[in-house]
Formats: structure tokens, sequence, C-alpha cells
């Protein structure tokens, strides 16, 4: 049985759970969450259209939006997108910090993450 084959053996599983429990059994919030790398990223942007792009930590974070929850995607920022800085930030020394500059910096994500709606938008 491959990966895939026991994950939808699974589901079945929850499904049946479900559906022998009482009308008033509390239903979960479901929603999917998994790391991914970059090799794996183009046949999740071919098979989850449309998705919704955020960032989320160092990770971007692709979701498809799905009648009962939502599966995301997350892949490091790094891996996908360049960082640049645009500028540098004062920040006043606190109890045992002194005070310093920060980078300020913008991510410029590669092709491959174009035409993806951002979340908020």
């Amino acid at each position: 049985m491959t990966e895939k084959e026991k994950f939808v053996e699974q589901l079945r599983e929850l499904a049946d759970f479900y559906e022998e429990a009482p009308d008033d059994f509390p239903l979960p919030l479901l929603g999917f969450d998994r790391y991914i790398e970059k090799k794996e990223l183009p046949v999740v942007l071919a098979f989850c259209k449309p998705l919704t792009k955020s960032v989320w930590g160092n990770s971007i974070k692709l979701t498809k939006t799905l009648n009962f929850g939502s599966i995301s995607f997350l892949i490091n920022q790094r891996e996908v997108c360049e960082r640049k800085v645009v500028g540098q930030q004062w920040v006043d020394p606190i109890a045992a910090s002194p005070g310093r500059f920060i980078d300020q910096v913008e991510w410029e994500c590669k092709p491959i993450l174009k035409g993806i709606d951002e979340e908020g938008e």
C-alpha cells in the first residue's frame, strides 16, 4: 500500500467514525499543514489551484480552501524568494541591549509563485 493509499484509507476511517457519531457530536475544525520541499512545489501548484499565499514565520504558506477546511503547504521562504535589504532602521537601546541598526527587507518571490493570490487581497 502506498503512502497516498494509506492516507486516503485513514481519511475514510475518519469519515466513517463521524458518520456513525450522533448528530450532536462535536465536529473538529479540519485543516492540514504540510511542509514541502522545493522539488514538490510544481505538483502542488499544478493540482491545487486556486491557492492563496501568505507569510508564516520564515515560510511561505500556500493554502487550498475546501468546503470542509483547508490544506496548507509550507516552504522555507529562502527556497522560493530572494531576500533584498531595502534599508535600515535604528532600534533604541533597551535594558541590557545596546542600540543597533536592523535591516529592513523585502522578499522577491521567484516566478514560480507569481500570480498566486496574496492573502487579504
